[in-house]
């Protein structure tokens, strides 16, 4: 039975209920995505003593997921708009399962790199598949909101990637962890083929007394089969390039605390192990997801995406500097309140999402929003191998069970690096001009 034989005999409310559980199942293939780009956090030191790996190495490794990520957010754009959510869900959903099965096998770091590219490669569309189910399912003043939403709910993936993935890492080692990851990946690949309704316009025309109610929903995407032909005008917009370094300069940091070496940092320099140190961690996760919605909803009520855009990413910038420009270590009820703000200032960037629509012609969300986004994986791809770097070379030669143990002032000049590329997505914003999108009355 298919959602479209459903909604035959159902109401409109039916369907716009309809609409909100097709949604949350691209979001659950975004949870997945989360999980493995934070995953390397806790199994980092294990990774390290296994294949022998340096700081850049590991880096490397860690980074991998966004080379290809960065590769496909153009071509991935195209294709979502060519083809529709529910193909690149299931093809998506499909390759994150190879990859994250291939890492759960591989006798070597060469393979894990490999599996980590297939994951990135799968996961740079979904993000922005979920972009483009909105754009035809929800109202333009809703976009920010249901955004806002969607990374509420798949940053829980960054939770899973933290105590819950030590845990398992305690009970089934960290190859059964990603085994088992790439087996749910399948099946919720198989759900999204079976559920998944690209557009709402048929699903409407079959509810002749509710053509009024149909009528606000209508999809406001168009499908052009020459999508390259206006590529060249949107790389001359000079607002998307600043969207692309907000991004560049805000998630990048968000990653190297909370999903490569903020559990490393906690370790090495506090001397917990990893289930304590990953307790520290969750207050960025969990102050992601609070602001995401929060920012969200904000600007939507506002009709302004730039104001809380800027609140956002001055607390980034707040909490970096804290950590990166305090004498010696932080206490451990500021270090719980770092954390929270470096999650908390980040998802400010979902608004960079509704603003490259607002600034580009109708129909092409994939397209934009995949160039936009492009700048996040940017600064994924440049902060975690330098900060690798930045480490070895404060590295004075201790080692603990395998791994490198490095310094609490390598540690700070990386962080102060994070606070440099806040700053600049700070100032960023502020030189933004934006359209001012429909208020909700």
């Amino acid at each position: 039975m298919t959602v479209l034989k459903d909604a035959e005999t159902g109401s409109i409310n039916d369907i716009l209920r309809k609409r909100w559980i097709m949604w949350l199942f691209l979001v659950f293939l975004h949870l997945i995505t989360n999980f493995h780009r934070m995953s390397f956090n806790v199994v980092a030191d294990l990774l390290t003593a296994e294949f022998n790996l340096t700081g850049v190495g590991l880096g490397n490794l860690a980074a991998a997921y966004t080379y290809t990520y960065l590769l496909m957010q153009i071509p991935g754009g195209a294709l979502i708009d060519r083809l529709g959510p529910r193909k690149i869900a299931f093809l998506t959903g499909i390759i994150m399962a190879a990859g994250s099965i291939i890492i759960g096998f591989a006798p070597s770091s060469a393979l894990v790199f490999g599996g980590r590219l297939m994951i990135g490669f799968g996961g740079s569309m979904v993000l922005i598949n979920i972009f483009k189910y909105q754009a035809s399912w929800f109202k333009p003043y809703e976009f920010a909101t249901v955004s806002g939403l969607a990374l509420l709910i798949s940053n829980s993936g960054s939770l899973l990637a933290s105590t819950p993935l030590s845990i398992s890492v305690d009970l089934i080692g960290w190859r059964g962890s990603f085994i088992l990851t790439g087996i749910i990946t399948l099946f919720l690949a198989l759900i999204c083929l079976w559920l998944i309704q690209d557009r709402p316009g048929r699903l409407y025309s079959i509810q002749p007394d509710c053509k009024e109610q149909a009528r606000d929903h209508e999809p406001t995407e168009t499908k052009d089969d020459s999508l390259f032909k206006v590529l060249p005008d949107l790389l001359k917009n000079g607002r998307l390039w600043i969207l692309f370094a907000i991004n560049t300069g805000i998630y990048g940091g968000f990653i190297v605390f909370s999903g490569t070496w903020g559990i490393s940092y906690l370790v090495h320099i506090y001397e917990f192990d990893i289930r304590e140190a990953s307790f520290f961690v969750i207050p960025a996760f969990i102050g992601y997801m609070i602001g995401a919605p929060l920012y969200g909803l904000i600007s939507d009520r506002l009709g302004s995406r730039k104001k809380p855009a800027l609140v956002s990413f001055f607390l980034f910038c707040l909490a970096w500097g804290t950590i990166a420009f305090w004498p010696g270590l932080l206490p451990a009820v500021l270090l719980y309140t770092v954390s929270f703000f470096i999650g908390f200032g980040t998802p400010g960037n979902v608004l960079t999402f509704s603003m490259a629509r607002e600034a580009s012609p109708p129909g092409y969300t994939g397209l934009v929003t995949a160039m936009v986004n492009m700048g996040v994986f940017v600064g994924m791809v440049i902060l975690q191998p330098l900060f690798g770097y930045i480490l070895d070379l404060g590295w004075d030669g201790l080692m603990r069970n395998g791994a490198r143990i490095y310094t609490l002032e390598a540690y700070q000049t990386g962080f102060l690096i994070c606070f440099l590329f806040g700053l600049m997505a700070l100032v960023a914003t502020l030189v933004y001009k934006e359209n001012l999108p429909e208020k909700i009355n």
